[in-house]
């Protein structure tokens, strides 16, 4: 059987929309078109909350491709989806993914395991969608699903692990933490593609943070099961070129100079006639002595062309490090949101709930809940 794997859609990404869009609809409904299933291995959708017009779409784009499967002769529901860390709502709170599944669009296969078969094959679709990463490990040890006897047995979740790590968060699982007993193993949450090893992921379908673990082909991973073989599949999209230009007690002429010549370098390695690229170059290092960050003024190059300034302050590089730092964690702002406000709440001597509960309730603004907050404090002050 072939099983078809789109992760990292990010729909609703404000920036590059556009590009989101069509560069996810192309990877399903290209795996509409090829597998006898699809999974969707999270951050589905840019953000927790879409908006309407953007539900909108991905509803249109996942009947388009469930048309293609029946045109095929696969019936029922074969897409199978769980969450990402930006599609991620409280416990009891419906997310996007969900709201899809409700609809019958997708089948939601978070802490389950849920059999697929045809041709006589049966393939059982297990999965975990993000949790916060602290929390991953015993969530891991306390899931529902399990192998099934007689199939060949897939294992997806949406998380970080220290192997695919490159700033040696130790808080992160390892691929030792993983289940037992399963054939394929595979993860989306990590943009840049990992195509061999114990853990497969064939990265995002959009370019969103602009790192440079997203320069290269956008795509998806169409896996054979009788092979034991997977393929990337490249969709048409647009990539990302990242250069570091390093300077010494330079000038704020030389600095624009070699910032436009290695954007028009960039620009020439691109492919011809393809998608206009996405070129980031970060320039670091110190200026003639007597400068500032405010005598640097960097050209506008294009609006697919984003130069960073990292030039001559200890304040701004320690704020690109701590930005940096954040990143590499994979944290969105909700989440780092989430992760003060735990902490806040296990030094707090009264307790408000699921710390994720009252976290969606501050930012929706719920009134009655606000004010049962204030009323426990006042009671316990």
């Amino acid at each position: 059987m072939k099983v078809a794997f789109v992760t990292d859609t990010h729909f609703g990404y404000r920036r590059f929309e556009a590009d989101a869009h069509r560069q996810g609809r192309d990877a399903i409904l290209s795996a509409a078109r090829e597998a006898d299933a699809l999974i969707l291995g999270g951050d589905n959708f840019d953000t927790s909350l879409p908006r309407m017009e953007t539900l909108a779409e991905v509803t249109t784009i996942l009947s388009e491709a469930l048309a293609i499967f029946r045109s095929r002769g696969i019936s029922g529901v074969p897409i199978y989806a769980i969450h990402g860390n930006h599609d991620r709502r409280a416990r009891g709170f419906v997310h996007p993914t969900e709201l899809l599944a409700q609809a019958g669009l997708l089948v939601n296969f978070h802490n389950r395991t849920l059999l697929h078969e045809r041709g006589g094959e049966k393939i059982a679709i297990s999965g975990m969608g993000s949790v916060p990463e602290d929390y991953a490990k015993a969530a891991i040890s306390q899931i529902a699903c399990k192998p099934l006897p007689g199939a060949f047995n897939i294992f997806v979740l949406h998380q970080s692990f220290q192997e695919f790590d490159v700033s040696g968060n130790d808080t992160f699982i390892t691929f030792d933490d993983l289940p037992g007993g399963f054939d394929l193993y595979l993860c989306g949450h990590v943009h840049q593609p990992a195509l061999t090893g114990k853990v497969l992921n064939p990265g995002s379908t959009v370019v969103t943070q602009m790192r440079k673990d997203e320069v290269g082909q956008r795509g998806w991973l169409l896996y054979d099961t009788a092979a034991r073989k997977g393929e990337f599949k490249p969709v048409d999209s647009r990539q990302l070129f990242y250069s570091i230009l390093a300077f010494d007690v330079a000038k704020p002429d030389d600095i624009r100079a070699a910032v436009e010549k290695e954007a028009s370098r960039l620009a020439a390695t691109a492919p011809k006639g393809g998608p206009e690229p996405l070129i980031k170059i970060v320039v670091k290092g110190t200026l003639a002595k007597g400068l500032g960050t405010a005598d640097l003024s960097l050209p506008h190059l294009g609006d697919n062309i984003f130069v960073e300034n990292g030039m001559n302050s200890e304040n701004l590089r320690e704020r690109i490090a701590q930005i940096k730092l954040s990143r590499e964690k994979k944290l969105s702002a909700r989440q780092q949101g989430m992760e003060i406000l735990r902490k806040k709440l296990e030094g707090a001597h009264f307790t408000l709930g699921d710390p994720e509960q009252v976290f969606e309730a501050l930012l929706e603004g719920n009134g009655k809940f606000l004010a049962e907050i204030k009323e426990k404090i006042e009671k316990t002050s």
